[in-house]
């Protein structure tokens, strides 16, 4: 009977024995098991971190971007209604030869200048960055993301427009050879020429202007591409003034 309870004892005292074990291993599983949880939460936190730091200084870089780019497009709004208005001046003197006498200097320069279309330039550094990085998505305002998109948009779309204006810019200045002489030619090298011109410069620049045609012909498609011109980039500053605004509001939250 002895015998038997010895080794009920025995055995009890294993398997107690292996219980603590097993209850020591669960627990230094269970211990290693949270140590990777709570390093993969902080790496994961570490990365979210990170993310928000390169979202932040993307959007920073965009701002100052997009507020170059809408100082760039109002300049170019101003010169290009100030050549539609030349353009328009040079029409108008068709009908009225005086015009060119009163405001000789102002008719000279006008032959020059009123072909030409200002075309401002849009940075998009920043935003082909993330692209070609894959890292648009750090951006997680969705509204906002969108809006990038669309105003980058048009920087790749203008390239067609763009060669409608250069052509439309190489006839004007094929149109107008001949009528400058050679010394008014040379003195419009300089885009603030100092020399004031005479009546009597500007009754023989009419004369000659009066004789070709082709450019008689060009002045209201000139003032055409303008006007079309002005709208679409009225139309791209207030899209960038929008998208400026949405950028700093992130920012500021």
């Amino acid at each position: 009977m002895l015998r038997f309870f010895s080794k009920i004892r025995l055995k009890l005292a294993t398997e107690n024995k292996a219980a603590k074990y097993l209850r020591y291993a669960v627990g230094e599983i269970l211990l290693v098991v949270i140590g990777i949880l709570i390093a993969l939460q902080v790496n994961n936190w570490n990365e979210q971190r990170k993310d928000r730091i390169q979202e932040r200084m993307f959007l920073v870089r965009l701002e100052a971007e997009v507020s170059n780019d809408i100082e760039n497009i109002s300049n170019s709004i101003r010169a290009n209604k100030s050549r539609m208005q030349r353009a328009e001046f040079l029409l108008a003197a068709i009908d009225q030869p005086q015009l060119a006498e009163d405001s000789a200097t102002y008719f000279i320069q006008s032959i020059e200048y009123a072909g030409y279309t200002n075309n401002p330039v849009v940075s998009d550094n920043t935003f082909e960055e993330i692209k070609s990085s894959g890292k648009l998505s750090l951006i997680r305002n969705e509204k906002l993301r969108s809006a990038i998109q669309e105003y980058y948009s048009w920087t790749s779309k203008r390239g067609q427009y763009n060669f409608i204006l250069q052509d439309n810019q190489l006839n004007y200045l094929h149109e107008r050879r001949g009528i400058l002489s050679p010394r008014q030619q040379i003195n419009m090298g300089s885009f603030k020429p100092s020399e004031q011109c005479s009546p009597s410069e500007a009754k023989q620049v009419y004369e000659r202007m009066m004789k070709k045609n082709g450019f008689l012909e060009s002045l209201p498609f000139v003032i055409q591409t303008q006007v079309r011109t002005g709208e679409s980039f009225e139309d791209i500053k207030q899209q960038a003034t929008e998208l400026k605004t949405m950028i700093e509001k992130e920012l500021n939250n």
